[in-house]
């Protein structure tokens, strides 16, 4: 298995739970360049949702389609950023007075009551636009809305573009991602985009929907950066699902 085919299935394996070869050693530097593959990562998973959504769309009304593509949404991806989101939640609604306080509830296995509350507001919001988006048959949203989650949440930790954000849990997993990650992650997103811009339809829709996604994970790295002088993991993923969810309501916007 070469580097770059381990890299590829390292992706997989932290973000999804699509079964891949068994890995005998995930090397630090294995975890670096996986980076460079998180958009295709998402564009995976957006493929199955679009095949998912076109084989039961003449079957099942939207309201029910919606729910399975929700839960399937959930389900491929083992939950790892709803878990983050929840964390998150928990952490910044817990009303700790400082930083060590915040990490210390956002690394707590126990969910609360806030992350209860993030995480059902999220599914609720991305079963409404799925809806939406199922009625007005935009099946582009569903491509998108993967990548830019994966892609544009990866950017806080690729060094050297705007918004690389100092991770604050020195021996959390993303340390790896950091460290080893090189520019060519940083190229893959932008990459990414412009091929989702040019050939997913509606460059015009496509690239407002990159734009507001990009201006969502801007306010959030603020947020980061005011509460708890950084990123975790945890808020890379409550960043992944919500800018999922403003790139399926951006889609499903008319103009």
């Amino acid at each position: 298995m070469t580097k770059w085919s381990k890299a590829l299935a390292t992706a997989f394996i932290f973000l999804t739970r699509i079964p891949m070869p068994t890995l005998d050693n995930i090397e630090p530097e294995d975890q670096g360049r996986s980076l460079v593959m998180f958009p295709l990562v998402g564009f995976v998973i957006g493929l199955l949702l679009v095949a998912l959504a076109v084989i039961f769309s003449t079957s099942l009304t939207s309201l029910v389609l919606a729910a399975i593509l929700t839960a399937f949404w959930a389900a491929i991806t083992g939950g790892l950023h709803l878990d983050g989101l929840a964390d998150s939640a928990d952490g910044w609604l817990a009303g700790a007075s400082t930083v060590d306080r915040t990490l210390e509830i956002m690394h707590d296995s126990r969910c609360g009551s806030g992350g209860l509350v993030a995480v059902s507001c999220i599914l609720i919001l991305k079963f409404a636009a799925l809806t939406a988006i199922i009625e007005q048959q935009q099946w582009m949203a569903l491509i998108l809305a993967p990548i830019l989650g994966r892609s544009i949440a990866a950017l806080l930790f690729i060094r050297g573009n705007f918004f690389y954000t100092p991770y604050v849990q020195p021996s959390g997993i993303a340390n790896s991602f950091i460290e080893h990650g090189s520019t060519l992650a940083h190229r893959s997103v932008l990459i990414a985009l412009v091929l989702c811009t040019l050939l997913l339809g509606q460059p015009l829709k496509v690239l407002f929907v990159i734009v507001i996604s990009a201006l969502v994970l801007y306010l959030l790295r603020r947020l980061m950066l005011q509460r708890i002088g950084g990123a975790t993991g945890d808020t890379a993923g409550a960043a992944t699902e919500i800018i999922e969810v403003t790139a399926l309501i951006s889609c499903g916007l008319h103009f």
